[in-house]
């Protein structure tokens, strides 16, 4: 018998901050053997620590070997596992708890659990200053967009999908992971992308006394922030504006349809255009290496509905991670959060293109799992 309980703190802040993993495993005293029980116990607890952060360690067995020996033992191992110590083991009849602390730091060129695509969640992209858009009466092109960038993304991204476009504008500089928060939960999406138009003015030069034949020519900005968000945390992955200009070759009075197909092949449609396949090229590179979460959507018995399918990559037989994730507020009002690894792991048994099915991999009951915990791939 062995469990695993393992807890994630992560303080939420545009500035990235260090990650560190509370595990704690069990195992059974077998004919009076405490020393092997709490082998047993330390490694199932590293490993856990390990496998949900995607570091790689060559022998688990080593570090609990290591750990074991001094309780304030540390180890380093190519910058992956920075430091690992053993918190306290606790006998309780026949099961010894050891629980651990483990900093870890995965490298940059592991993605061994980005196969799945990502779902991306965004809306309507709204204009800053929308004095700019007089100019062609643009005051739709903020509706277009994501229309665009979701076919950009459809062509060139490997690890996500634009998989909703809601039809209203947010407020990107209002409360932005709280927003996020709300369109994750209600489209099930992982990342949330919150854009805004933040330019879109243009500059007229005069034809001069001797090219006065010459009609006058327009340079037309083009200016977008994105904010690329944690739907499960609020946590703020990419903050940037992508900027383009380019010859407006319209008329200063006439009236342009954003959504036509003559703007789009204008020469300032497609430096739009260009920027945005930029735009979703930069996102996918981004999230290339985060774990691909979901949600779980229905519990009925032993047999749980995840809304990852075929559309992200799932396969029937994959092995996945159940979780929870749970808010706190620390004594200075900084945002923090827990995760609670579930210790039955779950197989994928059922596929559709929206949707999987997932039963218990060991056959152990699935305890205490709801609607809205959290499915990932390790």
């Amino acid at each position: 018998m062995k469990q695993c309980l393992l807890l994630l703190f992560l303080l939420i802040s545009p500035v990235s901050q260090a990650i560190w993993f509370e595990a704690s495993g069990q195992a059974v005293v077998v004919q009076g053997d405490k020393q092997q029980a709490r082998q047993l116990a330390t490694q199932e607890a590293i490993k856990q620590a390990l496998m949900f952060a995607g570091a790689r360690v060559s022998s688990v067995q080593k570090l609990a070997n290591g750990l074991l020996q001094d309780d304030r033992f540390e180890i380093r191992a190519s910058g992956e596992v920075d430091r690992v110590e053993l918190i306290n083991e606790i006998y309780q009849d026949d099961i010894v708890t050891v629980s651990i602390r483990a900093d870890i730091f995965p490298q940059d060129s592991q993605c061994s659990a980005a196969d799945y695509r990502k779902r991306l969640v965004t809306s309507w992209f709204p204009i800053a200053d929308k004095r700019q858009a007089t100019l062609g009466e643009m005051f739709d092109l903020g509706k277009v967009l994501p229309g665009k960038l979701r076919k950009a993304m459809a062509l060139s991204s490997r690890h996500l999908q634009l998989s909703t476009i809601e039809d209203f504008y947010i407020k990107p500089d209002l409360h932005p992971g709280s927003q996020a928060m709300g369109l994750s939960r209600k489209n099930y999406g992982q990342l949330v992308l919150l854009a805004q138009i933040t330019d879109l003015s243009h500059q007229q030069d005069e034809p001069g006394t001797l090219t006065f034949w010459r009609s006058a020519s327009i340079e037309r900005q083009f200016a977008l922030n994105a904010m690329l968000i944690d739907g499960m945390t609020g946590e703020l992955l990419l903050n940037e504006t992508f900027h383009t200009s380019a010859p407006w070759p319209y008329d200063l009075h006439q009236s342009v349809q954003p959504a036509s197909h003559q703007f789009w092949q204008s020469s300032y449609g497609l430096a739009i255009n260009d920027l945005l396949n930029n735009l979703a090229q930069r996102i996918d590179e981004e999230v290339a290496c985060l774990p691909a979460n979901g949600r779980v959507l229905q519990v009925n018995n032993e047999q749980l509905t995840i809304d990852l399918g075929q559309q992200q990559g799932v396969n029937r037989g994959d092995k996945l991670r159940l979780f929870k994730l749970n808010q706190f507020m620390d004594q200075l009002g900084n945002s923090h959060y827990q995760y609670f690894l579930h210790p039955v792991e779950v197989v994928v048994t059922q596929v559709q293109q929206q949707y999987a099915v997932v039963e218990s991999a060991s056959g152990a009951p699935l305890a205490n799992i709801q609607p809205n915990d959290f499915v990932s791939k390790r």
